[in-house]
């Protein structure tokens, strides 16, 4: 009997060995996004940690299903040598190629600030062209792989053994063993087999992202579809919770003013020093700031440039964890900025200096009515080139301002920044010349700053200068590095500014009510007299006719911003609210305290998740 035991031994020993390698994973990378937890108690370390087993468990046992079930078959080769070394290979590579998913994730989720999911696969050619520069950058992630590799060759080299004994017996054992498994691979004996969501169960929001694994979390997200269809509301009490039609009735102007949108790569709030009371690393904007309209409490809607892009150009909440134009559902008709702004008489461009085709950000602002892009290619001149990302912010706002020329007015452009992004090339000639505070963001903050004082420059020098509204804001915020407790919250992780500035000095003061991108489309819209009926999950902010609110959904997690409150809220229920004005660090939940709101708020952030997934899933994000 002891030899029949043998080989399930030998492979819960294997599997043992991989499943210690994921915990050891775990608080390396609590270590490394230290700042983003709350300091564990002894008995909090332990409960996260058997936590995890289960998330680790079930990714273990799936991935490696093919390898349990061929280890185990009672077949008469079993013992056979070039058998076992098979299996072997495929243990290997199965498990390096979980480790890698993991380890990989070190330095992304800094990124993004969730687990890895599916979404990734749409950023697989700018990442592969940049893994040189990663693997120099982040060396240590690489290390730690390299080191998990070699623990788990050596612990998993024990000589193969057969299982003896009857044959029956040993199928006895087989599906004996396959029963057991099968509840380990999905996560016990609870009715749904465990999800994402079910990481808030038995630990709070803040620990959710320790307790899952990356490797669970993008198989996950690769079985599941990136909407369903929900029925929480009838059509009535969709329409009423949440309208998706909005109407604008903007003031009807004689002299159209042009538009210029600045979307500016990595610019949250912190980084302003008038909305911070310091020195700040955009001395220029900031001076804009006292001669424009700042709205202070404004989110970004997501983690990412691409989904940002979505939400800012055409009002599209990112409630998918890829962007919209990456999903099933690219090829519905979006309420574009452009499209509108074309209705009544403008000329429309979008300028970003990347590499064309490079997260189709080309495709999809032709979908949003822009007609004339320029890129990379239309720029011309690789001696400018960052070897990273594109062409340096300097000259290609410099380029930029000469081709606005060209567009007949009004006209309304965007304009995307791209030389704050990691790595954060600036050219050599302007090295040491920012503030650092010993961070690489920092100095390419400072050059982007620069070049935007330099583009406004050339633009006061323009006879379209003077009738023009820029809007400047944030596409997202970034991770890295140490930050004051306002923006490593779960509201104020997203908080970037919208800014609204005119030479004639039509705007001014600063609004600290929410705000978030969502709501730039129909407030251009709004400033530029435009009358008519979109769709929108937004407001004119110079209007305020709905409810003050953000909605932002970071890996499965919903975060729903509802003045001076937020709500998570993950698969069917809430899992937290704050005061997050008073609470900066989120630390009081007040579901039981105010179970009112609580319930309140669930039901909004259902309506608007409701309200998405039929407005994509049939084609009705455009008021027709």
């Amino acid at each position: 009997m002891r030899s029949l035991a043998n080989a399930p031994l030998q492979l819960l020993r294997n599997l043992g060995a991989v499943l210690l390698l994921f915990t050891a994973l775990r608080w390396v990378f609590f270590f490394t996004y230290r700042n983003s937890f709350p300091d564990p108690e002894a008995s909090t370390f332990l409960w996260l940690t058997i936590q995890g087993l289960r998330f680790d468990a079930m990714t273990i046992v799936i991935a490696n299903g093919p390898w349990i079930l061929l280890s185990l078959l009672p077949i008469p080769w079993s013992g056979n040598g070039k058998w076992r070394s098979a299996l072997r290979i495929l243990f290997l590579a199965v498990n390096t190629g979980l480790l890698a998913v993991c380890c990989l994730d070190l330095p992304y989720y800094g990124f993004n600030g969730k687990r890895l999911t599916s979404d990734v696969l749409g950023q697989a050619g700018a990442g592969l062209r940049e893994l040189p520069t990663m693997l120099v950058r982040y060396w240590w992630a690489a290390l730690v792989f390299v080191i998990t590799v070699v623990l788990l060759v050596r612990s998993t080299r024990t000589k193969a053994v057969q299982a003896n004994g009857p044959w029956i017996t040993r199928t006895g054992m087989f599906i004996g063993s396959l029963v057991v498994l099968f509840f380990v691979g999905r996560g016990g004996w609870q009715y749904q087999g465990l999800s994402p969501a079910h990481a808030n169960d038995h630990v709070g929001p803040v620990w959710a992202p320790l307790v899952t694994n990356s490797a669970f979390t993008l198989g996950y997200s690769l079985t599941e579809p990136p909407l369903r269809a929900r029925n929480w509301f009838t059509d009535a009490e969709l329409d009423h919770m949440m309208p998706l039609r909005y109407e604008i009735r903007g003031d009807v102007q004689v002299n159209k003013p042009n538009v210029v949108l600045l979307i500016v790569e990595s610019m949250g709030r912190e980084y302003l020093g008038s909305l911070n009371g310091n020195r700040g690393y955009f001395p220029f904007v900031d001076s804009l700031c006292a001669h424009a309209l700042v709205l202070s409490n404004a989110y970004a809607n997501a983690e990412r440039s691409n989904k940002s892009m979505c939400a800012i150009l055409a009002g599209i909440p990112s409630f998918t964890d890829d962007a919209f134009m990456n999903t099933a559902y690219a090829g519905d008709a979006v309420e574009g900025l452009g499209s509108r702004m074309k209705e009544i008489g403008y000329s429309t461009a979008f300028f970003h200096g990347g590499i064309n085709g490079e997260y189709k950000f080309d495709s999809f602002t032709k979908a949003c009515g822009f007609d004339r892009y320029f890129g990379k290619d239309e720029f011309g001149d690789d001696a400018f080139y960052d070897d990273h990302w594109g062409i340096y912010d300097e000259e290609f706002l410099q380029w930029s301002a000469d081709r606005i020329n060209e567009l007949p007015q009004p006209f309304c452009s965007a304009m995307f920044t791209l030389s704050s992004h990691d790595p954060f090339v600036i050219p050599e000639r302007y090295k040491g010349k920012f503030p650092s505070a010993g961070s690489d963001i920092h100095e390419s903050l400072g050059y982007t700053d620069m070049s935007l004082r330099r583009f406004f420059a050339k633009a006061q020098q323009q006879p379209w200068f003077a009738n023009t509204v820029f809007v400047l804001t944030g596409d997202h915020t970034f991770q890295y590095n140490d930050h004051p407790v306002r923006y490593t919250n779960p509201a104020g992780r997203f908080s970037v500014p919208i800014i609204f500035y005119a030479p004639d000095g039509r705007f001014s003061g600063s609004d600290d009510r929410v705000a978030q991108h969502l709501d730039i489309v129909p407030s251009v819209l709004d400033m530029v007299g435009y009358q008519g009926t979109i769709k929108s999950f937004g407001q004119s902010v110079f209007k305020r006719d709905r409810p003050n609110r953000a909605y932002i959904q970071l890996g499965g997690q919903y975060r729903f911003i509802e003045d001076d409150h937020l709500l998570l809220f993950a698969g069917e229920r809430a899992t937290g609210l704050y005061d997050y004005s008073s609470d900066t660090a989120c630390a009081r939940d007040l579901r039981s305290s105010d179970p009112e709101r609580a319930a309140s708020m669930s039901r909004t952030i259902q309506a608007a998740i409701q309200r998405h997934a039929e407005a994509l899933l049939r084609n009705e994000m455009v008021s027709r």
